[in-house]
Protein backbone atom coordinates (compact mmCIF):
# COMPACT_ATOMS: atom_id res chain seq x y z
CA UNK A 1 0.00 0.00 0.00
CA UNK A 2 1.17 3.55 -0.75
CA UNK A 3 2.08 5.91 2.03
CA UNK A 4 -0.62 8.47 2.85
CA UNK A 5 -0.01 12.02 1.67
CA UNK A 6 0.84 14.61 4.31
CA UNK A 7 -2.06 16.85 5.23
CA UNK A 8 -0.25 19.89 3.76
CA UNK A 9 -0.25 18.23 0.32
CA UNK A 10 -3.99 17.64 0.52
CA UNK A 11 -4.81 21.26 1.32
CA UNK A 12 -6.23 23.25 -1.55
CA UNK A 13 -4.06 26.30 -2.36
CA UNK A 14 -6.92 28.76 -1.84
CA UNK A 15 -8.03 27.17 1.40
CA UNK A 16 -6.54 27.68 4.82
CA UNK A 17 -6.25 31.45 4.95
CA UNK A 18 -7.66 31.32 8.46
CA UNK A 19 -4.40 29.83 9.75
CA UNK A 20 -2.43 32.69 8.17
CA UNK A 21 -4.24 35.58 9.84
CA UNK A 22 -1.05 37.65 10.17
CA UNK A 23 -0.08 37.28 6.49
CA UNK A 24 -0.36 40.75 4.86
CA UNK A 25 -1.90 39.29 1.69
CA UNK A 26 -4.70 37.69 3.73
CA UNK A 27 -5.23 40.91 5.67
CA UNK A 28 -5.51 42.89 2.42
CA UNK A 29 -8.14 40.48 1.08
CA UNK A 30 -10.14 40.75 4.30
CA UNK A 31 -9.89 44.54 4.23
CA UNK A 32 -11.10 44.53 0.62
CA UNK A 33 -14.15 42.52 1.59
CA UNK A 34 -14.89 44.85 4.51
CA UNK A 35 -14.45 47.82 2.18
CA UNK A 36 -16.97 46.38 -0.29
CA UNK A 37 -19.46 45.83 2.53
CA UNK A 38 -18.97 49.43 3.71
CA UNK A 39 -19.46 50.69 0.15
CA UNK A 40 -22.71 48.74 -0.11
CA UNK A 41 -23.87 50.22 3.20
CA UNK A 42 -22.98 53.71 1.92
CA UNK A 43 -24.94 53.18 -1.30
CA UNK A 44 -28.03 51.82 0.43
CA UNK A 45 -28.20 54.54 3.09
CA UNK A 46 -30.47 57.49 2.45
CA UNK A 47 -28.77 60.53 0.95
CA UNK A 48 -27.26 62.90 3.54
CA UNK A 49 -28.18 60.77 6.55
CA UNK A 50 -25.98 60.11 9.56
CA UNK A 51 -25.96 56.43 8.57
CA UNK A 52 -24.46 57.34 5.20
CA UNK A 53 -21.84 59.56 6.86
CA UNK A 54 -20.92 56.74 9.26
CA UNK A 55 -20.63 54.26 6.38
CA UNK A 56 -18.43 56.68 4.44
CA UNK A 57 -16.11 57.20 7.43
CA UNK A 58 -15.79 53.42 7.80
CA UNK A 59 -15.11 53.11 4.08
CA UNK A 60 -12.37 55.76 4.25
CA UNK A 61 -10.75 54.15 7.31
CA UNK A 62 -10.75 50.71 5.70
CA UNK A 63 -9.26 52.13 2.50
CA UNK A 64 -6.47 53.83 4.47
CA UNK A 65 -5.61 50.58 6.27
CA UNK A 66 -5.72 48.62 3.01
CA UNK A 67 -3.53 51.09 1.10
CA UNK A 68 -0.95 51.00 3.89
CA UNK A 69 -0.45 47.26 3.32
CA UNK A 70 -0.51 47.32 -0.48
CA UNK A 71 2.41 47.98 -2.85
CA UNK A 72 2.41 51.55 -4.16
CA UNK A 73 1.72 50.45 -7.75
CA UNK A 74 -1.36 48.44 -6.73
CA UNK A 75 -2.63 51.20 -4.45
CA UNK A 76 -2.38 53.72 -7.29
CA UNK A 77 -4.77 51.61 -9.42
CA UNK A 78 -7.57 51.65 -6.83
CA UNK A 79 -10.65 53.65 -7.81
CA UNK A 80 -11.16 56.85 -5.85
CA UNK A 81 -13.53 56.90 -2.92
CA UNK A 82 -16.93 58.49 -3.50
CA UNK A 83 -17.31 62.07 -2.33
CA UNK A 84 -17.94 62.45 1.37
CA UNK A 85 -21.55 63.25 2.26
CA UNK A 86 -22.20 66.53 4.07
CA UNK A 87 -21.23 66.31 7.71
CA UNK A 88 -19.03 63.25 7.31
CA UNK A 89 -15.77 65.12 7.81
CA UNK A 90 -14.71 67.61 10.44
CA UNK A 91 -12.88 70.79 9.43
CA UNK A 92 -9.55 69.20 10.37
CA UNK A 93 -10.27 66.10 8.26
CA UNK A 94 -11.25 68.26 5.29
CA UNK A 95 -7.97 70.17 5.57
CA UNK A 96 -5.97 66.94 5.78
CA UNK A 97 -7.70 65.61 2.64
CA UNK A 98 -7.09 68.88 0.79
CA UNK A 99 -3.38 68.69 1.70
CA UNK A 100 -3.21 65.08 0.54
CA UNK A 101 -2.66 63.60 4.00
CA UNK A 102 -5.91 61.69 4.24
CA UNK A 103 -7.54 58.90 2.23
CA UNK A 104 -8.54 59.74 -1.31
Amino acid sequence: MAEPLPTEALRRPWHGASDRAADPAVVVIRLQRAEVEALMAWRTASEGSEEQARAWRRLAALRARRVALMPKSAAARLPPLPDAPPGALSAWQKLRRRLGLGPR
